[in-house]
């Protein structure tokens, strides 16, 4: 297995999370993997292959995944990426979660039409009725963080992402982290790997998909970053 060559022009196979932290890093200190990087790492433990990250912006994955520059990524399953990859997973799950600003309480989804506007990750699925839905006034954005910062200087009343980033971004931001706590919960979604069917490593789908799975757990992003948390940064 070792001996494969990507498409991407090396013996690696060059992978991509959400090019923010806690997914790919943690910005309080470079020697802390972020959970995405470290739910990758589970996955091919026991493969004898090499991983190389790459830090794409997040819609610029879908790209590099459609054209082989990517040989994998892991990152909420994609139906728009349905013709170009192999879809592995679900290898975890996360609640997504809508926060807004302090003096704002929504309860359910007819509140969200009540928001002046909605801070959401560009590229991102939440859910059918959500991405479709044309009556709300969605802002992209670059990273959750960002959203939450525009969230913070009021430019936008709401941020809509996974829980666990979402947590995170608050904390990056100073934040009160209780604004978890009158979040709306608008489902959960997978995190899968995305395979692109332009990779050499694609004949290695069947044991990709046989790691995925005796990797899986409900909880696992949640689990490793919390972890990350707990026992790799400094205490604050």
């Amino acid at each position: 297995m070792a001996n494969h060559v990507s498409y991407a022009g090396d013996n690696k196979v060059n992978y991509s999370v959400p090019p923010f932290a806690p997914f790919d890093s943690f910005s309080e200190s470079a020697e802390c993997a972020g959970a995405g990087v470290l739910a990758v790492q589970k996955v091919f433990n026991n493969l004898a292959l090499e991983l190389e990250l790459v830090d794409y912006p997040y819609a610029r994955i879908f790209s590099a995944l459609r054209s082989g520059d990517l040989d994998l990524a892991l990152i909420f399953k994609n139906s728009t990426l349905v013709n170009d990859v192999e879809y592995i997973g679900p290898l975890s799950l996360s609640e997504v979660v809508v926060i807004t600003q302090k003096n704002i309480r929504i309860q359910r989804y007819a509140d969200l039409y009540e928001l002046e506007n909605i801070a959401v990750l560009r590229k991102i699925q939440i859910n059918q009725r959500f991405d479709q839905d044309h009556g709300l006034n969605k802002v992209s954005v670059g990273s959750l963080e960002q959203g939450v910062q525009m969230l913070k200087y009021n430019r936008v009343s709401a941020v809509i992402g996974s829980r666990i980033g979402l947590e995170y971004a608050l904390r990056q931001q100073g934040m009160d982290i209780s604004l978890m706590d009158s979040a709306l919960h608008l489902g959960t979604k997978e995190w899968g790997l995305h395979l692109t069917k332009e990779s050499s490593f694609i004949s290695l789908l069947p044991l990709l998909t046989k790691a995925v799975q005796d990797t899986y757990k409900k909880d696992l992003m949640y689990r490793l970053y919390h972890h990350q948390i707990k026992h790799c940064l400094p205490a604050i």
